[in-house]
């Protein structure tokens, strides 16, 4: 997979630009600024994936839609074709992992990046309030370094759900820290990263609770919610 690599604040990322490529977006920080980084760059078509849980349908949809209108138009960038797919609770993970697997088999794209992060470091999660489940803690554990390329995940009931060669995960050796790097570097602190939501707590519909393992990560690498 050939990519051109370009650098923001010297974290490196690679750029496709040969063909369609598809990315992940779940609404919240890390996948709303590697969209804006993509759209910046790329001129090909941009599938952008995003699924999520009827029981989140409000809070997520709506800030998936303001990223994506966001981007466009900070970046003059129009040529994105959206794919949503509403699910239920519980079976998000495996079927929006199927839903990027379906778009490579059927070369509705060459490449799918995925916006995944590392933990904060171990002794800064173990302290939070809430932590995650065991397939979530191999996925992102800060003692295990993936290579760019190639992923394996378990997901619900530990089915193996294997992504292949033309996954690229840019910022999987970094953690939230390395996004707050870019959101500054790229002037978008105070125009995008406030459309983004963090919170898993279903109760909290227009806000964010503050509490939830996800909300405590936001906080510790930028400062605030």
């Amino acid at each position: 997979m050939n990519l051109d690599y370009i650098e923001i604040d010297s974290i490196p990322i690679g750029i496709y630009k040969d063909g369609p490529v598809g990315v992940g977006i779940s609404g919240g920080a890390d996948s709303a600024v590697l969209l804006y980084i993509l759209m910046s760059n790329i001129s090909e078509p941009i599938h952008i994936y995003n699924m999520w849980s009827s029981s989140r349908k409000y809070s997520f949809a709506k800030s998936v839609d303001d990223v994506i209108k966001t981007c466009s138009k900070l970046t003059g960038n129009t040529n994105y074709v959206v794919h949503k797919v509403q699910t239920e609770p519980r079976e998000t993970n495996e079927f929006f992992f199927n839903m990027l697997t379906d778009a490579l088999n059927k070369n509705e794209v060459d490449i799918v990046y995925m916006a995944v992060t590392n933990f904060p470091p171990k002794e800064v999660y173990l302290e939070f309030d809430q932590q995650q489940e065991d397939w979530h803690n191999r996925f992102r554990s800060d003692e295990i370094v993936h290579p760019l390329f190639g992923l394996t995940i378990s997901g619900e009931q530990d089915k193996p759900l294997v992504l292949g060669e033309r996954v690229y995960v840019p910022l999987r050796n970094y953690n939230k820290k390395a996004v707050v790097t870019l959101y500054r570097a790229l002037g978008l602190e105070k125009n995008l990263l406030p459309l983004t939501r963090s919170c898993e707590d279903d109760d909290y519909r227009d806000s964010h609770c503050g509490k939830c393992w996800w909300c405590q990560e936001r906080i510790w690498a930028f400062g605030y919610l």
